[in-house]
């Protein structure tokens, strides 16, 4: 990767250029370095598990090992995991998988900035990239998650929705607001190197409050929760779609949206507008 001419701007000159402006030219930065995305992405992606002794496998580990967990604790009556209309596996894996796109994604964005430090004291770039290209590794690591759901369904003699194949669509405001506070968690992350390990043991206790591995109570604290809770609509939503192709919560999934959208700009926003003074802490 060779240093390019990026235009790095202070605090103060940006603000000088105007909201308008400014989101102009966060996309351009945005479009004219997807080449950079690319290569950090590849480099990444030969270089990931290279020295773990299971390597790729922990992807499919880890929400295997939470399904049992959450069947074990139904079957001691700790958890009541209610009624669901495909085998448990099917149902469980999907949701984790699903929520690792928030939860993995979430922590992998807070420490990017801060892992690349060599990185960004050799090369002059619009630092948000990290966030992206951090982003396809979360979205590479539901894909391959998304195979073992499928096979599953295989074993079970079972087949999703027709409607799986507008899946994408439906991840988008996921996504979108897994980037949004990413943005805020990596800048955090910046000026207190233990907002990783907070957010990392919020996310642990968070997955117990959200029917991801379960269903949605009908009354109690938890559906009062969940009810106003959007990370549970955006998750849910996209199992729906691959399980019936029904959507129990639309006016909910769509208010949502909007919402994660909104935190997707605004939070873009405030890390181009830091970023230069991100630089000095590193």
């Amino acid at each position: 990767m060779n240093n390019q001419d990026i235009n790095i701007y202070s605090a103060k000159s940006i603000y000088k250029k105007g909201f308008g402006n400014i989101i102009k030219a966060m996309f351009l930065n945005l479009i004219e370095q997807k080449e950079l995305i690319w290569q950090l992405f590849l480099r990444d992606f030969k270089a990931r598990y290279k020295q773990s002794l299971l390597g790729w496998l922990w992807i499919f580990l880890m929400p295997i090992i939470t399904m049992s967990t959450f069947l074990l604790l139904n079957i001691s009556g700790v958890i009541k995991i209610g009624d669901i209309p495909v085998p448990y596996p099917i149902f469980g894996l999907l949701g984790f998988s699903l929520w690792q796109i928030f939860s993995h994604g979430l922590q992998v964005l807070t420490a990017s900035i801060t892992a690349a430090g060599p990185l960004i004291n050799q090369i002059n770039f619009p630092k948000e990239i990290l966030i992206f290209f951090s982003m396809g590794q979360v979205i590479v690591d539901f894909l391959i998650r998304l195979a073992l759901v499928l096979l599953v369904y295989l074993v079970y003699g079972k087949s999703p929705s027709i409607c799986i194949l507008t899946l994408p669509l439906f991840l988008l405001p996921l996504i979108f607001l897994t980037l949004g506070i990413g943005f805020i968690t990596a800048i955090l992350n910046v000026v207190v190197r233990d907002t990783l390990n907070f957010i990392s043991v919020g996310l642990s206790f968070f997955l117990f409050l959200m029917p991801i591995m379960y269903t949605i109570p009908e009354k109690g604290f938890l559906s009062k929760f969940n009810k106003y809770n959007p990370i549970f609509f955006l998750i849910e939503v996209p199992r729906d779609i691959i399980i019936s192709g029904k959507i129990k919560f639309p006016l909910e999934y769509l208010l949502a949206s909007f919402l994660a959208l909104a935190i997707f700009l605004l939070a873009w926003f405030i890390f181009y507008i830091v970023q230069p003074k991100l630089v000095e802490r590193i």
